[in-house]
């Protein structure tokens, strides 16, 4: 585990990205999948164990031409009901003010028994994308998840106790090889 972090980290991730990282690394990505917030950038795809996925992404800035941009704390997914097998939410939660919204949007476009695969910070400087409103407990999520018709959740903390909370703060001043 060590190692990878820090390969990760010496690719100039955060300590949060790479901790994000190593737990999506031994997921299996397959079927209709919407990558909800995940911008234009592609490369968090390939760290999946594997990747036999459709991805739709859909995203407030995603391209010139509008193609699947969309307000997500208002506008409808634009996919038809139960079509999507997963969900991507990565570091998505904490800049929707209205998450509920969002959230029975999500469950609405998967299929019984879609699941979600996300990340949310906890103890993460703030950081606007364009807004960042709220950091997240393990408990929290799971009632909102729930109160929006999820069942079956796998909620895991990550992070590597002491050393994650400081860990961005430190890195400004550690030399980078």
């Amino acid at each position: 585990m060590y190692r990878f972090l820090l390969k990760e980290i010496k690719k100039k991730k955060s300590l949060a990205r790479a901790l994000m990282n190593y737990e999506v690394k031994n997921i299996d990505l397959d079927g209709e999948v919407i990558d909800i917030g995940g911008g234009k950038k592609d490369y968090y795809y390939k760290i999946f164990k594997s990747n036999k996925a459709n991805i739709s992404p859909v995203d407030i800035c995603l391209s010139d031409d509008n193609k699947n941009k969309i307000n997500l704390e208002c506008d409808q997914l634009p996919f038809s009901d139960n079509y999507f097998n997963s969900a991507l939410m990565f570091n998505v939660l904490e800049h929707i003010y209205n998450y509920n919204f969002l959230i029975s949007e999500t469950k609405r476009v998967l299929k019984n028994g879609g699941k979600i695969i996300g990340f949310v910070p906890f103890l993460v400087n703030y950081h606007p994308d364009p807004n960042d409103y709220f950091r997240y407990t393990k408990e929290s999520l799971k009632k909102i998840f729930q109160e929006n018709g999820f069942k079956l959740l796998e909620i895991k903390e990550v992070g590597l106790g002491p050393l994650s909370v400081n860990f961005n703060n430190l890195f400004l001043y550690l030399p980078v090889f």
